[in-house]
């Protein structure tokens, strides 16, 4: 009964920084819906186990504080050129998803086309993180993701045609590219501070 108590007054604190971070009007409202689901979560009957029950409440409260990280109050609207600019990033990132599936299909046992598949998923991960407003830190571990395999599979194929350059210069922009997202990064944190 104790450590119940414990385990919703926990729930029920991370549920209230969560509501910190959410506008005045709808900050109430909110606490009252979440903290009237931690004692329904935490005495679920479909549940057998208790440390299940109460790793699930307190992974509910936890998931609220981690929402709200995520959603900025003071978000701008974003401009339609950028959501336009994005979608078709997201677009074209679906069509390299679309031929990297497609090459593994006709080529399985060739390693090279399970990781342009998984570099074309993480490119197509970074309009979606976007569009979706997720926190910058996010978004940037998605670029560094999505720029890594792309480095491998450029310097995998500068080793398999030695004499094409183009393959060189691929990895060189990929990396320069990583170079300006830590730099960026770095910048923004050194100016928040």
């Amino acid at each position: 009964m104790r450590a119940e108590r414990r385990l919703l007054r926990l729930g029920e604190y991370l549920a209230g920084r969560a509501c910190q971070r959410l506008p005045e009007d709808i900050r109430e409202e909110r606490y009252r819906e979440w903290a009237a689901e931690l004692p329904a979560i935490l005495h679920d009957p479909q549940i057998r186990f208790a440390p299940r029950r109460a790793a699930r409440m307190l992974g509910y409260a936890a998931d609220t504080f981690r929402g709200t990280a995520l959603t900025h109050v003071s978000a701008r609207r974003r401009m339609p050129a950028m959501t336009a600019a994005l979608s078709l990033l997201l677009l074209a990132g679906l069509a390299a998803v679309t031929w990297n599936i497609q090459n593994v299909v006709r080529a399985p046992e060739h390693p090279l086309n399970y990781l342009q598949l998984a570099w074309s998923l993480l490119l197509a991960a970074f309009p979606v993180s976007m569009l979706v407003r997720s926190a910058a830190r996010v978004t940037t571990l998605i670029v560094i993701g999505g720029t890594l395999p792309g480095v491998a599979i450029s310097l995998w194929d500068a080793a398999q045609a030695p004499g094409d350059w183009v393959n060189y210069l691929a990895a060189a922009w990929l990396v320069l590219l990583l170079l300006a997202v830590r730099l960026a990064s770095r910048r923004a944190r050194t100016r928040r501070a």
